[in-house]
């Protein structure tokens, strides 16, 4: 064997080994549906806006790809920022959708409306809401008042999940189909 030949294995050999490494650390990601009635936008400053939605549906819709669940509203609650979400409004007039980072969201149980403190994105990388990259407007473009339903496309990566000890543990057993074990110390 010469030179050539053994510097090309090992070119070959590093080229196989980044690729797996690269492969293995990308983490699984998660979509939970959220769908809510009218909204209101209230821009503030810095470029941090404020979407209230009223009237959300006491149940989320979650999916990793492979298998669908509908799953309690209250886990909403447990999703921690920054989280990437496609906001589609939607109504009699059409639809519009914009894609933001989550920073902080609320839930109170009592009245059923999400609050989220969102930045818009300017530009989204991922895979989970690829198909709402195409159709997205700028969120300061949008007037609300026309639309009446308002839905949320939440992208959750595997190891978000996994550091939120209560929304795993509920999807966990969800998925499992074994509603003994989903009735642990997260509610």
């Amino acid at each position: 064997m010469n030179r050539y030949q053994l510097s090309g294995f090992i070119c070959l050999f590093i080229l196989v080994s980044l690729a797996g490494v690269s492969i293995a650390d990308e983490s699984p990601r998660y979509v939970i549906y959220v769908q809510g009635g009218e909204s209101s936008i209230i821009h503030g400053s810095e470029g941090i806006t404020d979407i209230i939605v009223k009237d959300i549906i006491p149940y989320a819709h979650f999916s990793d790809g492979k298998k669908n669940l509908l799953i309690p509203d209250t886990l909403v609650q447990s999703i921690t920022g920054p989280v990437y979400a496609a906001v589609v409004f939607s109504g009699t007039g059409g639809e519009s959708v914009s894609l933001i980072s989550i920073s902080n969201l609320s839930l109170p149980y009592e009245n059923k409306d999400l609050t989220l403190r969102v930045n818009p994105l300017g530009f989204y990388e991922g895979e989970a809401l690829k198909s709402f990259a195409r159709e997205k407007k700028e969120l300061d473009t949008i007037e609300v008042d026309t639309f009446e339903n308002t839905g949320i496309y939440f992208e959750i990566i595997g190891t978000a999940l996994e550091n939120n000890n209560c929304l795993a543990q509920e999807i966990a057993c969800l998925k499992a189909d074994d509603m003994k074990a989903c009735l642990g110390e997260c509610g």
